[in-house]
């Protein structure tokens, strides 16, 4: 009789000659889903070894949008100053917004370049997933080294512009002693950005898997710019007791006027300025972090 003959014979029942069905009983303990969720303390070590990988998928893409234009990386620089103009000649010589304002024109320039970071955080989660879909579905990494990529990409995209926008409004200053305290502007920018990590994180997911929640995010980017005092100081206005409550608690309001402070009034802001701000943007870095993270298992089916 052949081997292959006696291995039938064993795996069929003596009595009633039918196949017998054996259980084999696999431990799958240590066993996960390819794309499942780890612990919060893998998943961050995960993202702190995909550093190298997050720094060279940012430094791919700084200046991209500039790369395929005759003048190439000079736009920069152009950029925000065709802005500024535009809006200095709309604010200040027709509306006249810069009544009483010995440098309107620093006082603009911080607004809308700074502002930059916090409108570029917010649109810029809008579609992550999908335009990086390619790229999730190809790899297994912390799905949230994406945001953060892009992130530092910002980081580096507004390093030239925001350095321009202080330069503008020294110069602005018609003569006036450069102030030491603008040196706090670099705590400011880092805080800016972790910031605007956090709500890049909370808008890709949320438009990972609702995609008709970008158009909420561009009217929410719009209504921002008029509620963050990026052209005017609200005190200046007889404002509503309410609106000027709501505007003052608005943390990109507060970081343009701690920007403005340290630039322009040569003042640093005062411990419950920083205490507010740092707290806003540990607090929204660190909820939109654990906010994608939850979804991390679903990123790689979005559409």
């Amino acid at each position: 009789m052949s081997e292959n003959d006696q291995n039938q014979k064993l795996d069929t029942d003596q009595k009633t000659g039918q196949p017998k069905i054996v259980t084999i009983v696999v431990d799958d303990s240590d066993l996960a889903p390819l794309d499942g969720k780890p612990r919060l303390g893998q998943y961050c070590a995960n993202l702190w070894r995909s550093r190298s990988f997050i720094r060279t998928h940012a430094l791919t893409k700084v200046h991209k949008n500039s790369r395929d234009r005759y003048l190439g990386n000079l736009w920069v620089i152009l950029d925000p100053i065709f802005q500024v103009s535009i809006y200095a000649l709309i604010f200040g010589l027709i509306l006249k917004v810069d009544r009483g304002m010995s440098n309107f024109v620093g006082f603009l320039v911080i607004g809308v370049v700074f502002f930059g970071i916090f409108s570029s955080g917010i649109t810029g989660g809008s579609n992550l997933i999908q335009n990086s879909r390619s790229l999730i579905t190809s790899f297994t990494f912390p799905r949230i080294a994406v945001v953060t990529s892009g992130i530092v990409k910002l980081f580096l995209d507004n390093l030239v512009p925001c350095l321009l926008a202080v330069i503008i409004a020294i110069a602005f200053q018609w003569g006036e002693p450069i102030h030491w305290s603008v040196i706090f502007v670099i705590p400011l920018y880092l805080l800016a950005h972790l910031f605007a990590f956090g709500t890049t994180a909370i808008i890709a997911r949320i438009t990972a898997f609702i995609p008709d929640f970008r158009s909420v995010v561009t009217l929410l980017s719009r209504g921002l710019f008029f509620l963050s005092g990026v052209f005017f100081e609200i005190s200046r206005f007889d404002a509503s007791p309410l609106l000027q409550s709501i505007v003052e608690s608005n943390p990109i309001y507060q970081f343009l006027k701690a920007f403005r402070s340290c630039i322009i009034d040569g003042s640093i802001p005062g411990i419950s300025s920083w205490v507010f701000l740092t707290v806003w943007s540990v607090s929204i870095a660190t909820f939109g972090f654990i906010f994608f993270y939850l979804a991390e298992e679903r990123y790689s089916v979005v559409k």
